[in-house]
This record gives structure tokens, sequence and C-alpha cells, in this order.
């Protein structure tokens, strides 16, 4: 079983790429590290009807036979889900924009950029696959990015991070939802 993980107290960049890495691997599964941030918690009390997520616990561990990580590198971060790196035949992928550490997980691999959001990576994969996005994962998407570059503001946003926007704006995503949850 493939399943894709963020960080514990998910932000909009995390939740974002674990829709957008779903598009990548359909058939995994999403779940919450731990517990998610407060304008998070508010989006999917609203949305997440459109959402499948589990529950870390309900989860077969032995199962696992790869864990696609977003926004995150370090293992600690991944709550209930750390245990299954114990197995050496567990297969791990990291998407994220943080810088390395020393504290980042071995032995995966790594498609880890230096742009604001990790969501821009995963936009940037689907764009060159030519997969279709829906005005609500636009939304969603930009949404990541908004939060985690401050919307365009911050010092490690970069040109990618404005055209994965420009993009999730052509795609349909709503400007009014964005302001609502980052206002």
């Amino acid at each position: 079983m493939d399943v894709i993980i963020g960080h514990v107290n998910a932000d909009f960049d995390s939740l974002a790429s674990m829709v957008a890495a779903n598009k990548l691997y359909p058939e995994a599964v999403m779940v919450f590290a731990g517990s998610i941030n407060r304008n998070v918690r508010e989006f999917m009390a609203l949305h997440g009807d459109v959402l499948e997520f589990r529950e870390a616990r309900s989860l077969d561990l032995d199962a696992v036979t790869r864990l696609i990580v977003v926004d995150n590198r370090i293992a600690n971060r991944l709550g209930e889900l750390s245990e299954a790196l114990a197995r050496p035949e567990v297969e791990v992928f990291i998407y994220d924009h943080h810088p390395p550490s020393p504290h980042d997980m071995a032995d995966v691999k790594d498609y880890s950029e230096p742009v604001g959001s990790t969501t821009t990576i995963l936009v940037k994969i689907i764009r060159r696959m030519g997969l279709d996005i829906s005005p609500f994962e636009a939304t969603l998407f930009a949404l990541g990015i908004h939060e985690d570059t401050g919307s365009l503001t911050y010092a490690g946003t970069t040109h990618e991070d404005a055209e994965a926007l420009a993009f999730l704006m052509r795609a349909g995503a709503n400007m009014n939802v964005i302001v609502h949850f980052l206002g």
C-alpha cells in the first residue's frame, strides 16, 4: 500500500501537496500525520467530503510498501507512520521545499527543490505530465503556495512559485476562497 503523508500540524502547503501527490499516485491513501492547523481544520470541515483521508491508526503498517512524504524530510514529524520506516522494504519518496538538515531521512528518493512551496514542485510535475486539475484543486494548490510564500513576498519565493500560481489561476483557482482562508 502506498501512503501519502505530510507533517504533524499540517498547514495548507502540506494539505495541498498531499492532494497534488495523489494526482501522481492515484492508488495511494492520504493520511494526516497528526494534528492539523486551525485554517486547515476549518477548510476540511467545509470540504472534507471531497477529499478522502484515512486515519493513521486505521492502517496496517505492515501493509505499507511506499511512503510518499510531502512538505517534510524529518521522520519524527510523521507521527505514527514513522514506525513504517523501520522496515527496510518500505520505499520513501520525498517532495519538499525546505533546505536539507542533519535530521533528514536517509535512503530516500528525493524530489525536493529550492522553491517557496512544496505544492509548486508537484504542480510543475502535474503540468509536465499534462494532468487535468479541477477548479477546487487549483484553489487548494494556490492556497498552499500562497501560504508558504506569503503570497509571493517571502525571501524564499521563486519565479517557479509565481508561474505555478499563474497556471492555477488559469485553471480556475477561486481567489475569494483563498482570501477567506488566508485573510
